[in-house]
């Protein structure tokens, strides 16, 4: 590999490059290189820390030296391994860099004067805030007293304006994770002009896994379900953004109007490695479960209310301190979380309310011990 004349990374060797680079897991840095990781401990975007696939590694240095190219075979190489993985025609899979541009084509393809997607409150915000900002409506309807979804009162808010029901499962973030027959059931009881939205960043973390869970094979029997993915999460790539949606052609269609194109090369090429390595994403989901349930369990020590069996890569709670304030002096100690992210309830409902991304647990000792510095318990 050529060295970066002039720059400060020269001196590093080549593992320690394609890390800075591409960010390849610890394991790849050799002994004696210098860390690369950023000085904050980052609970904050649900990254996963605990690293991608070895096997979309080696790929990715594999064919390192061929990005001079365009994009021609990669993407439709994967389109066919995700089509199969969900059992589906390669047709039904749209391929796109991370699963964020999935929820903006959906509001760009949907949102107009006169329509609303109907969604729960204390939900994710990047579809919803698309749709209003491209003229149409939101109807939100509050939280199940589990803090999750309460699909009678879902079909109770549609109406003849409703175009799109949107729903995260496990939902962000409160982290509950929805009824499989539940859902299903829901899902099928919405009239069949309306298109129903499954946000499954998550569901590859929770408990029960992704196969238990997913609305994905229901796609061949309702025409107007969509299903997004991404490998931020379970598959730990999030800066190298990989994503898709799973719909009938004719939904996939009218997103396409708005398409933008795939993810990139090396991208494509880590994530057709990734979701064929089900070995690793198994491992992580376990990281996943002991680090939540340890997280959980330190919450009960304190006495301290959170939402309650938490499915995703995260935990909200509450801190009993105004948001912003916490979240200022945790910074302080350079660490950070996310705050606590109030969508269509009134203002400072949840004030006192945070969220808090699962680390590792040397990161979450780190955070418990500030936290209890900013709560004054120490």
């Amino acid at each position: 590999m050529k060295t970066i004349i002039g720059s400060p990374y020269r001196r590093l060797g080549t593992a320690a490059l394609l890390a800075f680079t591409f960010g390849i897991s610890a394991p790849y840095l050799s002994a004696g290189e210098p860390s690369l990781e950023n000085s904050p401990t980052r609970l904050s975007s649900n990254e996963n820390p605990f690293g991608y696939s070895p096997k979309a590694a080696e790929a990715m240095i594999k064919y390192l030296q061929s990005g001079n190219y365009y994009n021609h075979n990669e993407v439709d190489d994967l389109v066919k391994v995700l089509a199969d993985y969900n059992h589906v025609k390669e047709s039904y899979i749209l391929p796109t860099p991370g699963s964020g541009p999935v929820l903006q084509m959906t509001a760009l393809a949907y949102a107009k004067p006169g329509t609303n997607v109907v969604t729960t409150a204390m939900g994710y915000g990047q579809l919803i805030n698309a749709y209003q900002e491209h003229g149409g409506d939101v109807k939100f309807v509050q939280l199940a007293p589990n803090m999750g979804y309460d699909f009678k009162a879902l079909a109770r808010a549609i109406d003849d304006k409703t175009n799109v029901v949107y729903i995260c499962n496990p939902n962000n973030p409160t982290g509950v994770l929805a009824d499989p027959a539940e859902m299903k059931k829901f899902i099928f009881s919405v009239p069949e002009n309306i298109l129903v939205f499954v946000d499954e960043a998550y569901l590859e973390l929770s408990d029960t896994g992704l196969a238990a869970n997913t609305m994905a094979p229901f796609v061949n029997a309702r025409k107007n379900l969509l299903v997004s993915r991404t490998f931020s999460k379970g598959h730990a790539m999030a800066g190298l953004r990989a994503g898709y949606g799973i719909a009938n052609p004719a939904v996939l269609t009218k997103l396409k109007e708005y398409y933008m194109g795939p993810m990139s090369y090396l991208a494509a090429i880590a994530a057709k490695e990734s979701i064929k390595d089900q070995a690793h994403l198994e491992e992580n989901r376990k990281k996943y479960q002991e680090m939540r349930a340890y997280t959980c369990k330190e919450f009960d020590r304190r006495g301290i209310k959170y939402a309650e069996n938490p499915q995703g890569a995260f935990v909200y709670f509450r801190s009993g301190m105004k948001s912003e304030d916490l979240l200022k002096k945790l910074q302080t100690s350079n660490v950070l979380i996310s705050g606590s992210r109030e969508s269509g309830v009134p203002p400072g409902m949840y004030s006192e309310w945070e969220r808090v991304s699962i680390g590792t647990k040397e990161q979450m000792d780190l955070f418990f011990g500030e936290l209890d510095k900013a709560l004054g318990r120490t």
